[in-house]
Formats: structure tokens, sequence, C-alpha cells
């Protein structure tokens, strides 16, 4: 009989949706890790089924009640994250879609302990890994 070996966890995919208004870029502050209490873009796990402007376009409305018509991916980027005992406890494959802001005031919700709109001159603190990057990549005219 051969022994049972455990599968290897595989990566998740999510989506991160980029939505700027009046010169301004909508960031959360994540409640849970990875990166907990640090600013990102609104976004999660892209469930079976979905688009990746539609994940986006859900997860932005759970997370800020803002509604966006979001477009093509435009980046992808890597989250690999450490547990407490050193070893890799989160690993996603992150999707970033831009959008077009439609409708809704922020206000925090599901996994978003803050939310706000911000200048790129003046962002909050902490900040999550590649934020700087997308928001130059994303940057309107």
């Amino acid at each position: 009989m051969e022994p049972s070996v455990s599968p290897k966890p595989s990566p998740k995919v999510g989506v991160i949706a980029i939505v700027w208004h009046r010169q301004q870029v909508l960031l959360v502050k994540r409640k849970y890790p990875p990166h907990a209490g640090h600013w990102g873009f609104p976004g999660g796990k892209l469930e079976w089924g979905e688009t990746m402007a539609e994940g986006a376009a859900r997860e932005l409305q759970e997370e800020t009640g803002v509604h966006a018509e979001m477009t093509a991916p435009f980046a992808c980027y890597d989250v690999l994250a450490n547990g407490d005992d050193g070893e890799l406890a989160h690993h996603y494959v992150m999707v970033a879609v831009g959008g077009q802001y439609r409708s809704g005031s922020p206000r925090a919700a599901d996994d978003a302990e803050a939310v706000a709109w911000f200048s790129p001159e003046a962002l909050p603190s902490p900040l999550c890994p590649d934020l700087q990057e997308i928001i130059e990549r994303s940057r309107p005219g």
C-alpha cells in the first residue's frame, strides 16, 4: 500500500480593483492577513465562474460600497507571506483590474478596516507591497 501524501496547496487567484476618481485612488486598510493593517486596494479571491472584471467589481462593492465599471486586467503580482512559524502561509497571484468610478460613497465593510480616496502625493502608511508601482502604472493622464 502506498503511503498517503498530502497534496501541496495551490496558489489562490485574487483580484484587486484599482479605481480613480477626481485624481484620487481608492484604498482600504486591510483587516486580515496577509498584510493586515496595511493600506492596499480593495480585492479578494476570484470566485468560480467569475471573470476578473466581475470579481474585482464584486470585491470593490463588498469592501467599500463603491460601484465601478471594471475593465481589463493590466498587471499580475505575487503575494507570498509567511506565518508566525516562518513557513509560507499565504500564496496569491493577484490580478490588478482597472475601473471607472460610477457611484457610491466609500464605507468600510466586509474585511476592510477603513477606506478612503487618496492623492498619490499623500498616501497613507504602511502600504501593501507593490502598491506604489500599481498606482504609477494605473494613474490617469
